[in-house]
């Protein structure tokens, strides 16, 4: 078969053109740094690169809800704390009511600072956590306690706020009002129920009245619902560990994924550098190579 000159033409330019295209490759590849620009490049790598990201981006919105779900677990434990310090305050002022030599004017004065202290604490039940009340269940748009709980009655929402920290896992976020502020069985009559709120206003009351027996059963009843306050506040620690927990399993797992998807859609440096420069050296002699076989002057022809 005789090869022509405009054979011989297209072989060169087809092979310079592959070439170019290498060439063009690697240099995408180290303008981006990436192996995998498009799925051509690798139709296998582009599959996992996807599934990669997509476990990436779960992983990163689970890291999200556990510290969203911890931020609002430590504004709830803060409240409760300053709930316990308002009950402490009282049960003082309620054993300094119990002295005998105090008269009942300054058992007076010490139920008005009970009263204060009273309304201190509804403002603590009422506590809202990024425009949220944290102690009403799922109902956090409805405030859960009017401005006098004690004599008003009141119904709490005992739904749970969770947030989803894993794949099929959970986390309950809030601490119900019911459990920490009440209602619960009355100790001196089963057949009602009381709350913190009551126990403030009944100790109030038994000092505005110079009631000692009213006051010595005030002071029970602060105890018993301190206790109440420090045991909802041992369930948030408990929830806040296994929290810290899944925040580092996360994170190994977020390390991981990160370090897989780089394997696959990533370049070597060095090596693509080293590439890149073979490719651009065989290009350049590729196109010295054809400029020097075809030439296509009338002089090189007559000769």
């Amino acid at each position: 078969m005789r090869i022509t000159q405009g054979m011989m033409s297209s072989s060169m330019m087809r092979g310079l053109q592959a070439n170019y295209s290498r060439m063009n490759k690697y240099q995408e590849q180290a303008l981006t740094e990436r192996r995998i620009n498009r799925p051509s490049d690798d139709a296998v790598g582009i599959a996992s690169a996807l599934r990669y990201r997509g476990e990436l981006g779960m992983t990163e919105q689970f890291e999200q809800n556990v510290e969203d779900a911890d931020s609002w677990m430590k504004f709830s434990d803060t409240m409760m704390s300053e709930a316990v310090k308002i009950l402490h305050t009282v049960s003082e002022k309620a054993v300094q009511g119990t002295t005998e030599s105090i008269n009942p004017e300054a058992r007076k004065i010490l139920g008005k600072e009970i009263d204060e202290l009273y309304k201190q604490l509804v403002a603590i039940g009422n506590s809202q956590f990024k425009g949220k009340y944290i102690f009403n269940g799922q109902m956090t748009d409805q405030k859960p306690f009017s401005d006098d709980p004690a004599n008003t009655p009141f119904t709490l929402d005992d739904g749970k706020m969770r947030y989803q920290i894993g794949a099929g896992i959970y986390a309950d976020v809030n601490s119900l009002g019911k459990d920490v502020f009440g209602t619960y069985q009355d100790p001196a009559d089963p057949t009602k129920t009381t709350n913190v709120f009551k126990a403030l206003d009944n100790l109030k009351n038994a000092l505005n009245s110079d009631t000692t027996a009213g006051i010595e059963k005030g002071i029970t009843e602060i105890q018993t619902n301190m206790d109440r306050i420090i045991y909802a506040q041992a369930d948030v620690g408990a929830r806040q560990n296994r929290l810290s927990f899944t925040a580092s399993r996360l994170e190994d797992l977020n390390l991981n994924y990160v370090d897989l998807q780089s394997k696959v859609e990533d370049i070597n440096v060095p090596t693509t550098i080293t590439e890149l420069k073979t490719a651009e050296g065989i290009y350049q002699l590729s196109l010295d190579t054809m400029a020097r076989i075809i030439r296509p002057s009338l002089m090189d022809f007559l000769r």
